[in-house]
């Protein structure tokens, strides 16, 4: 055994004698000694920080049948002051507790499944060598694990939006489109969530860096990928695109973080501006002449590859029909909609340009 293994075989023992105290009953130096076998240095001042009812937080932290490493709803007004405070805490700490989580939530399955679907010859072990706290709504983990080929990944763990994202990222593949793999865990504890490697790639809409050179290099092919991607968008009703958009290294157009779908009504709201406008502003923000023969060439582009990506949409009907039909439980769950309803306003759609 590795000291690293010692030392959390020795973290996992007094965690459970910590659990074993009921929860009433537990005092502030039972998390001191909890939180020095982490190897927090100073855990009176951790505990002492001014975030209310932050001791039971503590708890829901360190609990091992709970997949969460935000013990707080991302909405509530001291989630940075928590999320701050667990960055604190050094990183071998914060792997420790993330490790405690895995093998009792399932996530451990989960982790190797995704793992399995990125490369080849799928690990049979890992190690989670880092894990973060992310200020971003779709992911609020990311954890570094390093498989027993020795391949280091990026992973996001995922509480929001997780069915959207699931149902979706099965329907690319269908239809001739790129995905990022994704798996969709359902803890014992009744706990949802996605796991999904972290995107490789510039995020065209956010990535502020992008030189002119490269727009008018790489702009083509963003725009046919993202006009392919549109035409399933538009079909099974995505709201959100603006931020969505990845080209990846391998010279694909990717979606991300898919977590609003089937908004199939004509006065449902998409947050949206075309990638054939976007770019040519970015391009030439103060030359309209040179904006607009670029939006123009961008537009026929785009509107190509959106009406070839339709001719596949509709051949490929019957492979579309049959997979939202495995995942029937899961549209009418997420939709609250009879599913029959949901799928007779998908397939108008895909038919409609025919």
């Amino acid at each position: 055994m590795s000291p690293v293994q010692a030392d959390f075989a020795k973290y996992e023992r007094a965690l459970r004698r910590y659990f074993q105290i009921p929860a009433a009953e537990r005092k502030t130096k039972d998390r001191e000694r909890i939180l020095m076998a982490l190897g927090v240095e100073n855990p009176q001042e951790f505990l002492w920080m001014h975030i209310p009812l932050w001791e039971a937080k503590v708890d829901e932290l360190l609990d091992p049948t709970s997949t969460d490493m935000l013990p707080i709803s991302i909405s509530h007004s001291y989630v940075n002051w928590v999320r701050g405070a667990i960055r604190m805490m050094p990183n071998p700490a914060r792997v420790k507790i993330f490790t405690s989580k895995l093998k009792t939530t399932g996530l451990k399955k989960a982790v190797l499944s995704l793992l399995s679907n990125m490369v080849k010859n799928g690990p049979r072990d890992f190690d989670v060598l880092d894990v973060e706290l992310v200020e971003k709504v779709h992911k609020d983990t990311l954890f570094t694990v390093k498989d027993s080929g020795g391949r280091k990944h990026q992973i996001y763990l995922s509480r929001f939006g997780c069915l959207g994202e699931y149902i979706h990222a099965g329907l690319p593949g269908l239809v001739g489109l790129p995905a990022l793999p994704v798996v969709y865990h359902l803890s014992p504890q009744g706990e949802e969530v996605l796991l999904k490697p972290k995107e490789e790639g510039i995020n065209i809409y956010l990535d502020e860096e992008i030189p002119v050179s490269r727009i008018l290099g790489d702009g083509d092919w963003w725009v046919v990928g993202a006009a392919r991607q549109d035409a399933l968008g538009d079909c099974i009703g995505t709201a959100l695109r603006y931020g969505h958009y990845v080209a990846t290294p391998e010279k694909q157009i990717v979606m991300i973080d898919n977590i609003e779908l089937f908004h199939l009504e004509e006065t449902d709201v998409r947050i949206f501006e075309p990638i054939h406008e976007f770019l040519p502003k970015r391009a030439y923000p103060d030359d309209g002449t040179k904006r607009s023969a670029l939006q123009n060439r961008m537009q026929r582009l785009y509107d190509q590859a959106y009406e070839d990506q339709l001719g596949i949409l509709a051949a490929e009907w019957g492979e579309i029909e049959r997979y939202l039909i495995e995942m029937r439980r899961h549209v009418r769950t997420y939709t609250g909609e009879v599913f029959e309803t949901v799928l007779a306003k998908i397939k108008a759609r895909v038919f409609a340009q025919q």
